[in-house]
């Protein structure tokens, strides 16, 4: 059995599916117990912030480099 699903949030559409054999299909509230779940790891990974990078980035995101052709460091 399939069980698709969607949320409207802040951050846009989010949809799923789960599926379960149909001789285990759980109780509505585990259900919607995993479609939360869900959604909250979603949210969760769209607003991770993001990695800092160790190296220095121009405005597009691409590598500054030194007159060798290096990646610059960040603090430096």
């Amino acid at each position: 059995m399939q069980i698709v699903f969607e949320f409207e949030t802040q951050y846009g559409k989010f949809c799923d599916a789960l599926y379960f054999a149909d001789d285990a299909i759980p109780d509505d509230a585990t259900i919607e117990a995993m479609k939360q779940e869900r959604l909250s790891n979603w949210i969760a990974a769209v607003t991770a912030p993001s990695p800092v990078s160790k190296y220095q980035r121009d405005e597009n995101g691409n590598l500054i480099l030194d007159a060798n052709g290096d990646p610059i460091p960040t603090g430096v």
